[in-house]
């Protein structure tokens, strides 16, 4: 019979190899079978798929060489199903008829077992939840759909290794090879091409004290920074010199309540190095990509299990999107995404598939459902507490059998994390090419899970920061480092928008509270630069004005700089020998002025020196409730406020704000406005909005910028 046989061969060749039968087969042709087979099955595929992609229904085992004209026997499972089943537990019981006598039993062992799990516990404590009682049942409809895989990985022997490597590189992998010079001004360096950078300097800007990082640097003595059992216990010395609430539950007083608050509020500034010919160039504004691993917490972890389940040591090769291979442990620290909360429910029901535990499987079914209790449970449990795909694994166990395509597939990749530049190109004079950036080392304490439980907190570090922290012990408590220093891989995030006049007479209006401030750091090194450079520039001129211009008439936008013009002749700044310097108004907040006032050396020197025409400065935490925040300072401080509105709409400044969280941003906006509103046109409605509206004309016309984030 060849009727249809090219779908029958496939058909059993998928099976041959393994596959499982989802859906079965349908046969017609053009002159029959298409009202009464084809249609019906085009109209129920995708809820039938959806239904078995979601582990829901099963098709009885058939051999492959049954006759066609059989009857076929399938069990399915529809949302009629479910409700009258009540849960999705019942239904995978009554599904999952083995022919082994005792299941019965073990899901019974595992379920009395399993009641003493932390996940599980603490789900029931959440939900009220009686020990005998199951978790509430999950329509389907309220599930995610599990989707594509977002990456694909296979394990490969030693054999296709080697050929592999044998071949050398392929055409197509050599139309991706980019070759550059010093000359050349593209961007070299990228996310997946990054400059390898050596850390060679940093120093806490925050009052903080370097015991922690005094202790850390003896552990990483030996510059053991790929170390991940060093590195670990490198971090648990800082969490134990910043301790961010009482080891017992206890009152605490208001001074230990602000020691806790400091610890938890340290501030970096790293020094980078840039490649000796000036292939990655930078200005101020611009950020600076960095590509840090997961942590070595879950990279042991995942790897443990991976062994432990699935025999997988970690030096073996796997191919991840069939692009070039790869060890295990690369995959795991490197390629996917293990220590950032949980932002996709996808995650949680695609682990919920390999739960071999029934109660684990429902709770986590419920908690990545958009039902009315798993959206609440999900925010209480995974949201608030930033939860991460490791802390699944560890609290819900049953979940480990997760197998490593499973991992790949589903896991997004590591988001690089950016951090702007706080210094100048012109400022490395003869030394060798280098830039800082500066962060916020992120640690603290997530809100009580459990009503009147302070230990149901959970300390969260950041990923890239408290990682930098770590192998910067040694520069941070000024110890001695007898071997090579650490290094990052990093590339340059340019920007369009958040970049400086190039006329040196625009007035500059800086609004940075806390790390905000850290780009303006860089925007007034290059304006002190560019103003000492005007000086040399002139002599300079005349030189190369008989050496190489040759006569020919040049406008301004047809003469490059780049760092070399900087560190020479600087041709660019003799269309700023004419100009006159504009103001620098800078506004800076933070918590305590003796704390974690950044850069206040930095700004009282340039302040003494003219580059910063007024500093104004606010503390949040030090009672003066007239001015606690940036804005207050411009609302409150007469002469302020006269001054802020004149450079504005007189003085043609251009306005920067930059800093932590949305609401900051929109309090100053506000704050603008007001005066604006009151000082140019009226106090009034519509006085208000005539200011809204030169605001926004600002905006347009790149007079007022913002770099915000949250």
């Amino acid at each position: 019979d060849q009727f249809c046989n090219t779908g029958k061969i496939i058909n059993k060749k998928l099976g041959e190899l393994g596959g499982k039968c989802a859906k079965e087969i349908a046969m017609a042709d053009e002159a029959t079978g298409l009202e009464e087979t084809v249609e019906p099955w085009i109209d129920s595929i995708l809820d039938d798929m959806t239904i078995t992609c979601s582990g829901r229904s099963i098709v009885e085992e058939k051999s492959a060489d049954r006759d066609e004209s059989e009857p076929v026997t399938q069990v399915k499972v529809t949302q009629e199903t479910v409700a009258t089943n009540g849960s999705i537990s019942r239904v995978k019981e009554d599904e999952k008829k083995m022919d082994v006598e005792d299941t019965s039993e073990l899901l019974v062992e595992n379920s009395t077992l399993n009641a003493s799990l932390e996940g599980v516990a603490l789900l029931r404590k959440l939900l009220s939840l009686p020990r005998s009682a199951p978790f509430p049942s999950v329509p389907l409809n309220c599930l995610p759909a599990l989707g594509p895989s977002l990456s694909s990985c296979a394990l490969i022997d030693q054999a296709y290794d080697d050929e592999y490597r044998s071949r050398g590189m392929s055409l197509s992998e050599m139309d991706n090879v980019t070759i550059t010079t010093s000359s050349t001004t593209a961007v070299h360096y990228t996310l997946n091409d990054p400059f390898e950078s050596d850390i060679l300097d940093a120093k806490y800007l925050t009052n903080t004290n370097v015991a922690g990082a005094k202790d850390a640097s003896e552990v990483l003595s030996e510059g053991d920074y790929d170390n991940n059992e060093k590195i670990i216990q490198a971090m648990e010395r800082y969490e134990e010199h910043f301790p961010l609430c009482p080891p017992n539950e206890e009152e605490i007083s208001d001074s230990d309540s602000k020691c806790f608050e400091r610890n938890g509020k340290r501030v970096i500034e790293l020094r980078l190095s840039l490649p000796d010919d000036y292939t990655l160039e930078y200005q101020p504004g611009d950020s600076i990509g960095l590509i840090v691993p997961n942590s070595p917490h879950a990279t042991e972890f995942v790897l443990g299990i991976l062994y432990e389940k699935h025999g997988i040591d970690r030096t073996q090769k796997i191919l991840c999107d069939e692009k070039h291979a790869i060890t295990v442990t690369d995959a795991i620290k490197h390629r996917i995404d293990l220590c950032s909360p949980i932002k996709n429910k996808r995650i949680l029901l695609s682990l919920s598939q390999f739960a071999s535990d029934p109660e684990e499987k429902d709770a986590l079914s419920l908690l990545s459902s958009k039902t009315p209790q798993g959206e609440e449970l999900y925010n209480k449990f995974i949201d608030e507490q930033r939860r991460t795909v490791v802390d699944i694994l560890r609290e819900f166990p049953s979940c480990q059998n997760v197998t490593l395509e499973a991992l790949v597939g589903t896991m997004p990749s590591i988001t690089p994390r950016y951090y702007s530049v706080t210094s100048s190109p012109l400022s490395s004079g003869d030394h060798a090419p280098s830039l800082t950036v500066a962060f916020s080392v992120v640690d603290y304490l997530t809100p009580s899970l459990l009503p009147n439980t302070a230990r149901s907190q959970r300390r969260i570090g950041g990923l890239a920061t408290r990682y930098l922290e770590t192998i910067c012990s040694h520069f941070l408590s000024n110890s001695t480092l007898s071997v090579a220093p650490p290094t990052v891989k990093i590339f340059p995030k340019p920007t369009s928008e958040f970049l400086m006049p190039s006329d040196l007479s625009t007035p500059l209006v800086l609004i940075g509270p806390g790390t905000g401030i850290a780009p303006f750091m860089g925007f007034v090194s290059h304006r002190g630069a560019l103003i000492k450079g005007t000086d040399t520039t002139k002599a300079a001129s005349v030189a190369c004005e008989g050496t190489w211009r040759g006569g020919y008439e040049l406008e301004e936008d047809e003469i490059p700089t780049n760092e070399h013009d900087a560190k020479g002749l600087k041709l660019g700044a003799d269309y700023r020998n004419r100009q006159n310097i504009g103001s620098v108004d800078v506004f800076f907040g933070c918590r305590y002025s003796d704390h974690d006032w950044l850069y206040r050396e930095e700004m009282t020197r340039s302040k003494s020196t003219g580059l910063i025409t007024n500093l104004y400065t606010a503390f949040s935490r030090e009672g003066n409730k007239s001015q606690k925040y940036v804005q207050d300072i411009m609302k409150n401080n007469t002469d302020c406020t006269d001054r802020l509105v004149r450079l504005i709409t007189d003085e043609g400044a251009v306005v920067y704000v930059c800093g932590d969280g949305n609401e900051m941003g929109r309090d100053v906006q506000d704050t603008i406005v007001e005066l604006i509103a009151a000082k140019k046109y009226s106090a009034t409605e519509e006085g208000k909005n005539r200011a809204r509206s030169y605001l926004e004309q600002m905006k347009k016309t790149k007079k007022f910028l913002m770099d915000i984030w949250s």
